[in-house]
């Protein structure tokens, strides 16, 4: 009995021992844990708050060749290992930039802090998460930056045409212009264009239908120099006349005597070719044509297209971030199309 009451207290010390050993390690191995999993947080945070950064300076157009890095030595409460220079092109406000950075990382991050602070004209900003330094940036302008993009215009094909539609194309806050195929009827309508930071362009056409307009075939040259005379005086503020190359009047006999007698006006009849019509059977081609010419830097940077009022409207979210990149909305009187060539 004795032996067995020995045996049992025996067991009893061996089960306590082995269970005093399996709290120490389970102990030990939840420290660990606990000490890891704020590092990998911490990782996380400056992971997601660098991207964020790049993410915002690539919408603006900043070229990797503008960023330079260099290793730095962390706080003992910081986590930046990396302190990064961005040169900023004069035209993009920096506190835009920053703005911009703020917005994601309040809907990504909870618990951060920015600061930015002045130094000599350049801006260090600073971004904090559970007062932990994550992110550490100088931002400095550069007046010798320009960001290489193009100069887009747009003229609408149908604006005259829209209807109760024509105050909305008026409202839209582009410098647009409208296509007018010359009719004394239309004069009053174009007249209000210039109260909206709107132009027209004047197209020559099969279509011109007001007869003291037309330039037929059969015409006199008397008769043809006073169609051209009442087109001009007409829409005095037109700010580019066109030809439809398909047009009889582009491949009749009288076109040299019409393109001469404007460049005696002093305006030069512009092909209507030299326009990217932006327009396609579906939607998704036209997206991928605008997105070709708009990105296309290897010829001409002055990029002037024509659609209808309704396929603008599809494009229309897509400028902002295509200016945001540095790419420029002009009137068509502000590029190549009013420079005169031979």
């Amino acid at each position: 009995m004795n032996n067995y009451k020995l045996k049992f207290i025996r067991y009893l010390l061996i089960l306590a021992v082995l269970l005093l050993i399996s709290d120490i390690m389970i102990d030990r191995l939840k420290k660990t844990d606990d000490i890891q999993t704020p590092a990998r947080t911490n990782e996380l945070s400056v992971l997601n708050i660098e991207n964020t950064f790049f993410k915002v300076l690539d919408e603006y157009g900043i070229e990797p060749g503008w960023i330079s890095r260099k290793k730095v030595k962390p706080a003992e409460d910081d986590s930046v290992k990396t302190l990064y220079t961005v040169k900023i092109p004069a035209d993009i406000p920096v506190p835009l930039v920053i703005r911009d950075i703020n917005k994601i990382i309040e809907k990504e991050i909870t618990g951060f802090v920015s600061e930015e602070k002045k130094i000599f004209g350049s801006t260090e900003l600073r971004i904090y998460t559970n007062e932990i330094l994550k992110l550490k940036a100088v931002l400095l302008p550069d007046k010798n930056l320009v960001r290489s993009r193009n100069r887009l215009a747009f003229i609408i094909s149908d604006a005259l045409d829209l209807g109760g539609g024509f105050a909305e194309f008026l409202s839209i806050a582009q410098p647009l212009s409208c296509l007018v195929v010359p009719d004394k009827s239309l004069t009053g309508q174009v007249d209000t264009l210039k109260n909206y930071w709107k132009e027209y362009v004047i197209l020559l056409n099969d279509d011109i239908s007001d007869s003291k307009m037309k330039m037929k075939q059969e015409f006199q040259n008397e008769l043809l120099r006073g169609s051209i005379k009442n087109i001009i005086s007409s829409f005095k503020d037109a700010k580019i006349f066109s030809v439809d190359e398909k047009s009889a009047l582009f491949n009749s006999p009288i076109y040299n005597f019409v393109r001469d007698d404007f460049k005696k006006h002093g305006i030069v009849l512009r092909p209507l070719s030299e326009f990217i019509r932006l327009e396609a059977a579906e939607d998704p081609e036209l997206f991928s044509k605008f997105r070709f010419h708009i990105n296309d830097t290897t010829g001409m940077r002055d990029k002037i297209f024509i659609c209808s009022f309704e396929n603008f409207q599809k494009i229309l979210p897509a400028l902002d971030k295509y200016k945001k990149r540095g790419h420029k909305i002009i009137p068509p009187s502000r590029s190549f199309l009013t420079k005169e060539t031979n």
